[in-house]
């Protein structure tokens, strides 16, 4: 089982990083502006020094701004552990094929099986689909999971958007094994 920390605040990574619970860090703009922090490069830079230094497997930063594949580039260029997050879009698709570094690369706002598919036909490491907003929108969240375990083979699903505790229990024993844990819920 893989667990990841989704957050930007620095006081969180270095509260979990002593359990040994987490192998990753995980962030987007959001919430590194949340966080206070200036959606940069150089804010990306600190943020993988600092946990690479607290003992983290890797970290996972998003594209942002209008030249996705510059910030990718720079993305992948700070260290062999850093793993570039890809929004599941036409653009990002492209994106990810043209880096062509797959086992660097996460497919995140995954919404569909058939999103899921093609992070799957590409090789990526990860495909992160947002289950609390699945649920929220009124689709059939389980359903659709159900079918990303079949589609997903040598992709991990990364679960992403947990609302409570009992989402993150439900999905594992629905089976799945790899999850994005906001800081709220380690409370």
């Amino acid at each position: 089982m893989e667990w990841l920390l989704d957050s930007a605040n620095i006081k969180d990574w270095k509260r979990v990083s002593p359990t040994g619970l987490f192998s990753a860090v995980t962030t987007n703009p959001l919430l590194i502006q949340r966080s206070g922090l200036s959606t940069s490069i150089e804010t990306y830079k600190s943020l993988k020094d600092e946990a690479l230094a607290l003992g983290f497997d890797h970290i996972q930063l998003q594209v942002f701004g209008d030249d996705w594949q510059k910030v990718a580039e720079s993305i992948l260029q700070m260290s062999d552990k850093t793993i570039v997050k890809i929004p599941a879009t036409e653009a990002g698709f492209r994106l990810a094929s043209a880096l062509d570094m797959p086992k660097r690369t996460t497919i995140t706002g995954v919404y569909s099986v058939r999103m899921a598919a093609a992070a799957e036909r590409l090789g990526v490491r990860y495909a992160a689909p947002y289950y609390a907003r699945l649920v929220e929108s009124e689709r059939e969240a389980d359903v659709i999971f159900a079918g990303l375990r079949k589609a997903c083979v040598n992709t991990n699903i990364l679960v992403a958007s947990l609302r409570s505790i009992e989402q993150f229990e439900h999905l594992i024993a629905q089976g799945h094994r790899c999850f994005t844990l906001p800081s709220a819920l380690l409370n």
